[in-house]
């Protein structure tokens, strides 16, 4: 039987092949979630809460559906519904948002916890947090990247244009996935709906401080699109900052996760960084659409960074040191 990683090496063509796929990922999906309530105006307010409650349903099967199917086949089914819901984003929005939306959310995070999962399984156990590190650094270098791109091309193509772009990427990132070797796994029967591969109950604290975070760098984010071209540059710098923090965080998840709850921990991380982003650029949304509003975007971005800064300082890092199990 062939095995994974038999040399032994960290950078496999199999994790750089997922490593990249994750970053076009990342790049597809934010670079149309970025643009939306600049491309839709009031009516983008309510995609934003679907795509979060598509994420959050799938959560639950998680784990049975890496169990009872072939991985590799969620993860390359799961990025052509990326695809193909981005590729007729441009035209079914305007009659059905939520509805698109809520199957967006659901096909990304198969595919983001999928991709977790086999990422984890193709490295060798002593490779396996670096491994983490860079697979969830390169997503969120994605996604800054669909962020800046985004930004950029409503300005100068139609919305459909982009929408074209991001399933290009995702066709891309199928490609790369086909070419990712994965050895078979036993079933070993998980009932349908657990927390397995979705929310580490251990990690709460982080979790929250991670939520709170990309909430405040989901209102910058909004700044990208939302002021003149010569100025909006200057809050792609900020949002680095998100993909710099993010090996470190992720090492903390793992760190907190007992033996077989590495992907949960993964995953974890990542609905909250997602969930917080989505509902900050949905803040910014409701907050555009009010003709009066009883707090600025800037003092509430502000104010949400300070608090999470503060509480990784008070809180988090303590509950951390005396919590790890790694």
């Amino acid at each position: 039987m062939r095995k994974n990683n038999i040399d032994g090496r960290l950078l496999t063509h199999g994790l750089r092949a997922m490593c990249a796929a994750n970053f076009l990922l990342y790049a597809a999906v934010y670079m149309l979630l970025g643009v939306l309530p600049m491309a839709l105006a009031d009516d983008a307010t309510c995609i934003y809460p679907a795509f979060l409650a598509g994420m959050l349903l799938v959560g639950p099967f998680h784990a049975y559906l890496a169990d009872a199917f072939k991985r590799k086949h969620i993860l390359l089914l799961s990025y052509t519904g990326v695809g193909i819901t981005m590729a007729v984003a441009s035209y079914i929005y305007e009659a059905h948002y939520a509805w698109l939306a809520l199957l967006q959310g659901a096909c990304f995070a198969l595919a983001s916890g999928a991709g977790t999962t086999i990422s984890i399984d193709i490295t060798l156990s002593g490779h396996r947090t670096s491994g983490n590190m860079l697979f969830a650094f390169c997503g969120r270098v994605g996604m800054v990247a669909g962020l800046t791109a985004g930004a950029w091309g409503i300005g100068h193509y139609p919305l459909a244009w982009l929408s074209y772009a991001s399933a290009l990427l995702c066709a891309i990132g199928i490609l790369l996935c086909t070419t990712v070797y994965v050895s078979f796994r036993a079933p070993i029967g998980l009932k349908l709906c657990s927390l397995d591969r979705f929310l580490l109950g251990r990690a709460w604290l982080p979790a929250l401080n991670v939520g709170i975070l990309a909430f405040s760098f989901g209102i910058i984010s909004s700044f990208l699109t939302g002021l003149s071209a010569s100025i909006s540059w200057i809050w792609m710098l900020p949002m680095l900052v998100l993909p710099l923090l993010t090996p470190l965080w992720v090492k903390m998840f793992v760190k907190l996760s007992h033996h077989c709850q590495r992907a949960t921990g993964n995953m974890t991380f990542n609905l909250l960084m997602d969930g917080g982003l989505i509902i900050g650029i949905w803040t910014m949304c409701v907050m555009n659409s009010q003709d009066k509003v009883p707090i600025g975007e800037d003092t509430l971005a502000i104010s949400a960074l300070v608090l999470a800064i503060l509480m990784f300082v008070f809180a988090t890092r303590p509950y951390y040191k005396k919590k790890r199990v790694r």
